[in-house]
């Protein structure tokens, strides 16, 4: 799942907060909906939630969006991204909850709580479950797309240092983004032992968060402003709500076995992304609407901030395995609110610390000058 940047930036970007509530509600309807068969079986329930993707594929949009416009907000001001001061802040925010959620995993495992298997803990601990296709373990297994976030945590800022020109990135951005399925249609066929895994490994969600990082860099561009402004409305974004999370699920139930296959595996997820994308836009720019007066509620907005601590405690009060619900989701919320505030605040604040003492270089790789102007 995608942490905000706490107390940054990220903060004055309407909606964003409330967009972060509701992928993981989506995320808890997913997951306890075993709790009532009747919910689980209901057709619509199950094209709008079904088995918790889209609220991992709002997830994903939401931090391409974000981390690009904080690069590109920071070349700006300085004409450079400090790649160890991008690192250092993503280190404080996402690692101290992550770690310990997983030193709990760990205990409840070493005392026979839970089940878990050694390698898959190895995996979820490194964030490599994504090069994993064998990890499993139900309490940790959520930890797949942590490893997906982190890989492009790591990567995008270097790719955004090696093509600086914010027209090489759009570039960049659009051959991802209509690669990826095309590469997952490859994958399928050549590498069968891979099939079933796609969507716990980095290609199965390249093209969405690309199309959050394409949505950013697109921000200012004089064709693009026109176009969306003219284009990108309440009755798009309700078309645009219809397709991700009706018409895209929905469709491949009607069509023959092959092709049902060809969309649920290559188009589908890059329709829905860009979609969601396009919902992005519309309660970003457009803060007088009634979906963005409700995302951005106090209420939603907390539900966002604590969003990350509820991803990560979710899973063990969620569980069939461990039958808690319906109280399950309120003791999710208490021990998420107990991480946010015992664990996630403290480790923003000793890193705000750190950074007024100018201890951290202000820059590791500097953009040339001459190319700053290009990349506004």
């Amino acid at each position: 799942m995608t942490p905000g940047s706490g107390m940054g930036h990220d903060r004055n970007i309407p909606s964003l907060d409330g967009l972060r509530a509701l992928s993981i509600i989506l995320v808890l309807l997913a997951h306890g909906s075993w709790y009532s068969p009747r919910i689980q079986n209901n057709p619509v329930f199950d094209f709008v939630v079904g088995d918790g993707a889209h609220g991992v594929a709002v997830f994903f949009v939401i931090s391409g969006y974000l981390i690009t416009s904080l690069l590109l907000r920071e070349v700006r001001k300085t004409g450079t991204i400090s790649l160890k001061r991008f690192y250092f802040r993503r280190t404080m925010r996402i690692f101290p909850p992550f770690y310990v959620f997983m030193a709990v995993m760990g205990l409840f495992w070493a005392i026979h709580w839970i089940p878990e298997h050694w390698p898959s803990f190895l995996a979820a601990t490194t964030y490599t479950w994504a090069y994993y296709p064998g990890a499993h373990g139900y309490y940790i297994h959520h930890t797949w797309s942590l490893s997906i976030e982190e890989q492009f945590y790591l990567l995008w800022p270097l790719s955004v240092l090696i093509w600086y020109r914010r027209q090489k990135l759009i570039a960049v951005s659009v051959l991802l983004i209509l690669g990826m399925p095309v590469l997952r249609l490859a994958i399928y066929f050549v590498l069968p032992s891979l099939r079933g895994h796609e969507y716990f490994m980095i290609y199965g969600w390249v093209d969405t968060i690309m199309v959050g990082c394409l949505l950013a860099l697109l921000q200012n561009q004089p064709r693009w402003e026109a176009w969306h402004r003219r284009y990108i409305n309440g009755w798009t974004a309700a078309v645009m709500v219809v397709t991700a999370f009706l018409f895209s699920p929905w469709f491949p139930t009607i069509l023959p076995r092959k092709p049902s296959g060809v969309f649920t595996l290559a188009i589908g997820p890059t329709i829905t992304a860009l979609c969601i994308g396009g919902i992005l836009v519309y309660v970003v720019e457009n803060t007088d609407t009634i979906a963005a007066k409700i995302l951005n509620n106090k209420v939603i907005r907390h539900v966002g901030v604590i969003s990350y601590s509820l991803y990560l405690w979710q899973e063990i009060f969620t569980a069939r395995q461990l039958p808690l619900l319906p109280w399950g989701f309120v003791y999710a919320f208490a021990v998420a609110e107990l991480s946010f505030w015992v664990v996630e605040r403290p480790a923003l604040k000793l890193r705000a610390r750190l950074e007024s003492t100018n201890l951290l270089p202000n820059r590791l790789q500097a953009i040339p000058q001459a190319s700053i102007t290009a990349a506004r």
